[in-house]
């Protein structure tokens, strides 16, 4: 089941971007108006569901299969072994590590962010809730 409302992290904590994406999610929390669920994928890997979400609200779905756009949801070890979102989505399904880190998904405004090369598309998220954009 996909959460209600608020904003997920899906969180290495031995990553850096992901830590520092963490800390910018937890100290905007009361002035950005959310509730932040922090989880720690490799424990607890992110269901299908959710990763057809990710998918979605990254915007990623509809794009050429020729650009292989499933293997941006890919840590750059596992880029290149799924033919499709499906595929992709196994692999993480038994590996979660091969995740890319950290995906941010903002439920409410239906948008997520992937804190790679830097945090800046998170920094946008958090920037976009303390404005009240929804």
């Amino acid at each position: 089941m996909l959460p209600a409302s608020g904003i997920t992290i899906y969180h290495n904590p031995q990553c850096s971007k992901s830590r520092s994406s963490a800390k910018l999610l937890e100290e905007n929390q009361e002035v950005g108006n959310y509730t932040l669920e922090t989880v720690k994928y490799k424990a607890t890997p992110p269901p299908v569901e959710v990763l057809n979400a990710l998918v979605d609200y990254l915007g990623i779905r509809d794009q050429e299969p020729s650009q292989r756009p499933w293997d941006y949801l890919l840590r750059p070890e596992a880029q290149g072994k799924a033919a499709s979102f499906e595929e992709a989505f196994d692999l993480i399904s038994k590996d979660p590590a091969l995740l890319e880190r950290p995906f941010v998904i903002d439920w409410d405004r239906k948008v997520a962010a992937l804190g790679r090369p830097d945090i800046s598309k998170i920094q946008s998220i958090v920037d976009d809730r303390k404005a009240g954009k929804l």
